[in-house]
């Protein structure tokens, strides 16, 4: 998934969360407590961590979306 795409993606899922990928490549997530990965599924991870909640909410909102496929 492309950098802009997965930003958009993850801010949308984590309302709560100011998420940012810095210059040098680092993801950050800034919520109750900073969250850096030097890699995404190392962010998403700790977010579901971090914040439960939000992570199960993440899911289910994912899963109510249709499928884009024709």
């Amino acid at each position: 998934m492309n950098e802009p795409v997965a930003l958009l993606l993850l801010r949308h899922l984590f309302p709560d969360w100011a998420i940012t990928r810095g210059r040098e490549g680092t993801w950050r997530a800034a919520g109750r407590t900073l969250i850096s990965s030097s890699d995404l599924d190392g962010l998403l991870e700790m977010l579901t961590v971090a914040d439960p909640d939000a992570a199960r909410r993440a899911v289910r909102l994912l899963k109510e979306r249709p499928s884009a496929a024709p």
